[in-house]
This record gives C-alpha cells, structure tokens and sequence, in this order.
C-alpha cells in the first residue's frame, strides 16, 4: 500500500513537472523579449 501511495506521488509530482516545463517553453516562445543592444551591434 505505501509503495503504491508513493508511487502516485512521485507520478503526480512528474505530471506537475513536466506541465510546468511545457507551459514556460510556450510562453516563452510566445513572449521573445527585444534584443538587448549590446547583442544589436
């Protein structure tokens, strides 16, 4: 029983994980910010 309790909880936790990594790379690939300018010479 607690091996599978943990086993939900570590699953879970990868789910959160994974989603928050996958909604930052969308917004920032939505959201480019300007090159700075000491990159625009």
């Amino acid at each position: 029983m607690k091996k599978t309790s943990l086993f939900v909880i570590a699953a879970t936790l990868f789910t959160f994980i994974a989603s928050l990594v996958a909604s930052s790379a969308c917004l920032w690939g939505w959201y480019q910010p300007e090159e700075p300018t000491s990159l625009q010479k």
